[in-house]
């Protein structure tokens, strides 16, 4: 009995470890990829802030010429001053 036991969880071991590929291991938890993650995902709402900002300006100045008033004077709607508000560069 003491061999079947044996064979079943020598089984199991074997169907959970990964597989063996020449040249390639994994030595430790994937704190590069998670790192990789979260820079991308930073990087893509810096971007996509950046974009929103810059649609926001373009529609308040399109506004603004077809009112005949100053940028200053217009006023934007909630969504584009949160924006201009949220980018550093605009």
């Amino acid at each position: 009995m003491k061999s079947v036991a044996s064979d079943q969880t020598l089984n199991q071991v074997e169907r959970f470890s990964p597989p063996n590929i020449d040249g390639f291991e994994i030595k430790g938890r994937p704190f590069i990829g998670l790192g990789l993650l979260i820079s991308t995902l930073i990087g893509t709402l810096a971007v996509l802030i950046y974009l929103g900002a810059w649609a926001s300006l373009d529609r308040i100045e399109n506004r603004a010429q077809a009112a005949g008033i100053t940028e200053s004077q217009a006023e934007g709607q909630w969504w584009e001053d949160g924006l201009i508000i949220a980018c550093p560069l605009h």
